[in-house]
């Protein structure tokens, strides 16, 4: 049994696309298929399904590119079950010109989104990972 699904998440993700790997599967959670939509939209990954033997897993399609280089480089978590990290929408202006070329995703209260888009909407919230 795994008690952060996040971390599991990343680390699948992470593990599996420095083995070059074409699909992994993760733990399926709410959290995980929007972390998932926001992923496909930034295009970091090909896609990703429901495993039909396991509906408690998603089947993650990863994207690499004609040089069988990853495009997904990095992938870390930034809020850990014990020590949450949370940003107001003033320095979230700030972070993101700290974080160009990365993919910010966070929780807010409007939902799981990505920075652009919290910043679109004046929102702040809880900084869950980047992914570069």
């Amino acid at each position: 049994m795994v008690n952060n699904t996040l971390s599991d998440f990343c680390n699948r993700i992470k593990n599996s696309s420095q083995v070059k790997v074409e699909s992994v599967l993760v733990i399926k959670s709410k959290k995980i298929i929007k972390i998932l939509d926001i992923l496909l939209l930034e295009g970091f990954i090909r896609g990703y399904s429901l495993d039909t033997g396991n509906k408690n897993k998603v089947k993650v399609l990863l994207k690499y590119s004609s040089s069988r280089k990853s495009s997904i480089r990095d992938i870390k978590i930034i809020s850990k079950s014990g020590r949450r990290i949370y940003s107001s929408v003033n320095s979230l202006w700030s972070i993101q010109s700290n974080f160009i070329g990365k993919c910010i995703i966070l929780s807010t209260s409007k939902g799981i989104m990505s920075l652009n888009m919290a910043l679109q909407k004046n929102l702040g919230g809880e900084l869950l990972c980047y992914v570069s």
